[in-house]
């Protein structure tokens, strides 16, 4: 059973612990909105399972994992490596399982160790551990995408939060060519823009997408001009696509 504080307000010494600790740095606004997720979802700050960064709510793999439980229509998968001619580690594959109308479905998604390798010893380490736990993050909120979309773990944004600085990196993003959406193409995005855009397109409700959208405004800071604009305009079409 969760230990999580859900149904009462955080004390004041609870947010005081919580200021000092899993939202450092975090302003009354964006304290305000950590501790809504923690609320809504059911997550609980005190054991780490959710925390602030400078790019946004992060959450835990454990965070991911118990929001899952709870549709009593989760359990573990398999996990598997693959690895170049060298024995290098290319990729991890990881599977959930979700019981859908009386059958079990696996669901498997990947994570490729070039997108999303980190600098920290950590990551130098155990790179297999790392990269399965961003696997198991896809494919978490693949298989309940009405309860995870737009929550990420710390594995997957590492680079976003190295240094507890905003993470500008050239992204090559594809332009649709009958949406009217006109989105940068070859250009130095932030890797908060970059986080927001793979939120909005795995959105497929509208509770979905209104979580996504506060995760945004929590990052705005880090987001240009331009960036607020194009996820602006992706988040209204996508929520036309939804409705």
């Amino acid at each position: 059973m969760t230990t999580a504080i859900t149904t009462s307000n955080f004390s004041r010494e609870q947010i005081d612990t919580i200021k000092q600790t899993v939202a450092r740095g975090a302003n009354d606004a964006q304290l305000a909105l950590f501790l809504q997720v923690c609320r809504s979802r059911n997550l609980d700050p005190f054991t780490k399972q959710v925390y602030y960064t400078p790019q946004g709510i992060i959450v835990s793999i454990d965070g991911l994992r118990a929001i899952a439980e709870r549709t009593n229509c989760y359990a573990p998968g398999a996990t598997r490596y693959e690895y170049d001619d060298q024995k290098n580690l290319v990729a991890a594959f990881v599977s959930v399982k979700k019981f859908v109308n009386g059958t079990w479905f696996d669901v498997e998604e990947s994570a490729f160790y070039e997108e999303y390798r980190g600098s920290s010893p950590i990551w130098k380490k155990m790179p297999r551990v790392m990269l399965a736990k961003c696997a198991e993050a896809r494919a978490l909120r693949r298989a309940f995408s009405s309860d995870l979309s737009g929550l990420y773990a710390a594995e997957e944004m590492d680079q976003a939060q190295r240094d507890e600085r905003p993470v500008e990196r050239p992204v090559v993003v594809v332009q649709p060519q009958d949406d009217g959406i006109e989105f940068p193409t070859v250009s130095t995005v932030s890797a908060a823009y970059t986080a927001a855009v793979n939120a909005i397109a795995e959105a497929s409700t509208l509770d979905a997408l209104k979580r996504v959208a506060g995760n945004i405004s929590a990052a705005k800071e880090h987001l240009s001009t331009q960036e607020q604009a194009d996820l602006r305009t992706r988040y209204n079409a996508r929520r036309q696509e939804v409705a």
